[in-house]
């Protein structure tokens, strides 16, 4: 019959499973998928020719993939679905750690490291990700899992032996399970070379430490040579296993183009700190108080019974690994994804010490005081938890965090699609998540492929894309990489009309009109605003429009002195004066590439200006008003009559 202590383990044991699934379910399909998910969910799509391929021309390891596909073909191809493989992942990696946590230190202390992991920011935001990083993540905990127990079985082994000549005894499956996760590992990201390096560490220490001594039974003990020669036969089959993608691993690794980014010890140790404690979706306010209550619960695990040394390289290494290669960055500040289990279970040690009384400390005055330890780990806890809280609601519903909406973008690009538009993809990794969204490519069309830009084949292919759409809906996504002088957004600027521009995330949707630029003013106005800056004229592509259309107006402004100031111009459609404008363009001239402030006195500067008609515009008159405001306050600059010019009155009527 179980005790009532074994059933209340196996309940909280099963509740913290429950509750890390909850988590990682729990809203798991909300979002859309940014690029990089994208990339995974199109390549599991293909054959296992075609992923070996694919991700030889990336920059990860195939194995991700591949279980990814083997899991599509079984449970389908939804966002929640192939999410759903790295939440399982992360399911298993909270496991892992209650079992580390009872191999290291106890049951209590295993349960509060579970707990820690089922609601860490981090674990549960790639677990919601299509992605390999909670994989990995789990690999990592699943290695120190095996190779602990191998070390523990190895010593034990040693020290039974009661021959004079004492044979080295193997553990079959330890040795197996440290040789398949060390190639799944790598299989599945480069980052896990780190989890390697903290292993061997910990493996070499621990055999040091632990080498067997002469006893009664054992009076000639195996030596230390035998383990730790085993032990990198291991390891090699493990990597004798990779060896097939080993030639195209480090090709990738030494040609793949990186920004590192390197920062002070201070900014460092604080930004990998509050990445490790609360991960990607942390609000840097409340970080402070979660770096504290996670440092005093370090603090006291570290001070309890246990082996804490094995978690804590674990967590050192690829932390400091991370920051030594310049790695810490928003771009690759994930790959610490494989140390957070480490923290969790050195915090949950910590944790674990409210069964003692009482500890002692000392202040400036070096006069010692007592503390109820109770007190004192609950506040901890505490300065932890609510921040913890504050980061997984940004993570679930904060739009701050969210990732890129190409979702949402394809269902709008869907809505008002017409005949003549096309979609331009400015960096090549867009086509994935688009076409997954957007399944029609013929109309799609991905730009700025080449790195450096090939600028005159670039312009030709922009040149023929126009000459036969009417529409031009551009992705801008990594331009800093894909076109770092902007020669695409350039020269649409300079030869169609700029419609709107909206950021989904962290892309950015806009729209263009084609044709041309009107190469003079079709009407004069010659209204001054402010004393600096006169509106010459205008041209309008025509007077009558439908929902749908795009109103191309070019206006032509001319500098009457030299300008400080940065202004940025709007376009109204009105129609009842006394409600918003139901369409409207505002930026600054030449879509911010033609700014006030570097206009030459006396020179006419010719602007393009788009405004998108909503569908669900009514029919009837609308007047068509234009002005100027200041970038950095929103006052608008005045004429004699107003701080507006009316052009005229245009006419909208249904198709």
């Amino acid at each position: 019959m179980l005790s009532v202590f074994s059933v209340v383990k196996k309940t909280l044991v099963l509740l913290t499973l429950l509750l890390a699934a909850f988590l990682r379910f729990h809203r798991l399909g909300a979002q859309s998928f940014w690029n990089d998910e994208g990339n995974s969910a199109r390549l599991a799509e293909r054959s296992v020719g075609l992923i070996l391929a694919g991700a030889a021309g990336d920059i990860h390891p195939p194995g991700y993939y591949l279980l990814l596909a083997a899991w599509r073909a079984v449970a389908g191809q939804s966002e929640f679905v192939l999410r759903g493989l790295s939440a399982l992942a992360g399911i298993l990696l909270v496991a892992l750690v209650y079992r580390l946590g009872k191999q290291y230190f106890d049951e209590p202390a295993a349960l509060a490291s579970a707990f820690f992991a089922a609601i860490h920011p981090a674990l549960i935001y790639y677990s919601q990700e299509a992605r390999m990083y909670e994989l990995v993540a789990a690999l990592a905990a699943a290695a120190f899992l095996a190779m602990t127990q191998w070390l523990i079985a190895s010593r034990n082994a040693t020290r039974s032996v009661q021959t004079p000549n004492p044979q080295f005894i193997l553990h079959p499956s330890s040795c197996v399970a440290i040789i398949l996760i060390t190639a799944l590992g790598l299989y599945t990201h480069y980052s896990f070379a780190f989890v390697l390096i903290a292993l061997n560490l910990t493996a070499l220490g621990g055999m040091l430490a632990h080498r067997a001594r002469p006893t009664l039974a054992a009076p000639r003990p195996a030596p230390l040579a035998p383990r730790i020669a085993l032990w990198f036969l291991l390891q090699l089959l493990a990597l004798a296993l990779f060896a097939p993608w080993l030639p195209t691993a480090l090709h990738q690794l030494a040609t793949w183009p990186s920004a590192r980014e390197y920062h002070s010890l201070i900014d460092s140790l604080l930004g990998v700190g509050r990445w490790l404690t609360l991960g990607p979706t942390a609000d840097t306010s409340s970080a402070w108080a979660a770096l504290l209550g996670a440092a005093i619960l370090i603090g006291m695990g570290l001070r309890r019974r246990g082996q804490t040394i094995t978690p804590l390289l674990w967590l050192l290494v690829p932390a400091g690994l991370t920051l030594g290669f310049g790695l810490f960055s928003p771009a690759f500040a994930k790959f610490l994804i494989i140390a957070v289990p480490a923290l969790c279970l050195l915090m949950g040690n910590g944790l674990a010490a409210l069964r003692n009384s009482q500890f002692t400390i000392h202040n400036i005055q070096y006069s010692k005081f007592k503390i109820q330890n109770s007190k004192f780990i609950i506040l901890a806890a505490a300065l932890l938890l609510v921040p913890t809280a504050l980061s997984l609601n940004d993570l679930y519903f904060n739009p701050a965090f969210a990732r890129a909406d190409y979702r949402g973008m394809a269902a709008a690009l869907d809505s008002i699609a017409k005949p003549g538009d096309a979609i331009l993809l400015n960096a090549p990794n867009q086509w994935e998540v688009f076409t997954y969204y957007h399944r029609d490519t013929s109309n799609v069309f991905p730009v700025a492929r080449a790195r450096p830009l090939d600028v005159p084949g670039q312009t030709a292919e922009l040149e023929r894309i126009a000459a036969t759409h009417d529409r031009l809906f551009v992705l801008y996504w990594g331009d800093a990489q894909s076109d770092p002088d902007r020669v695409i957004e350039t020269w649409l600027n300079a030869h169609t009309f700029k419609a709107y521009d909206q950021w989904h995330g962290d892309v950015r949707l806009a729209a263009y009109a084609v044709p041309r630029a009107a190469a003079q003013s079709q009407h004069t106005v010659n209204v001054t605003f402010g004393d600096q800056i006169t509106l010459v004229g205008y041209t309008l592509n025509q007077s009558a429009f439908a929902p749908g259309d795009i109103l191309q107006l070019t206006l032509f402004w001319r500098a009457e002195q030299p300008i400080d100031t940065r202004y940025k111009v709007f376009v109204h459609l009105v129609g009842d004066p006394s409600q918003p404008p139901p369409a409207q363009h505002d930026g600054e001239p030449g879509g911010g590439l033609a700014l006030t402030t570097a206009w030459q006195p006396g020179l006419v500067a010719p602007d393009n200006h788009g405004v998108y008609l909503p569908l669900d515009l009514p029919s009837g008159d609308y007047t068509l008003v234009v002005g100027l405001y200041r970038l950095d306050d929103g006052a608008r600059l005045t004429t004699d009559n107003g701080d507006s010019v009316v052009l005229q009155t245009i006419t909208m009527s249904q198709r």
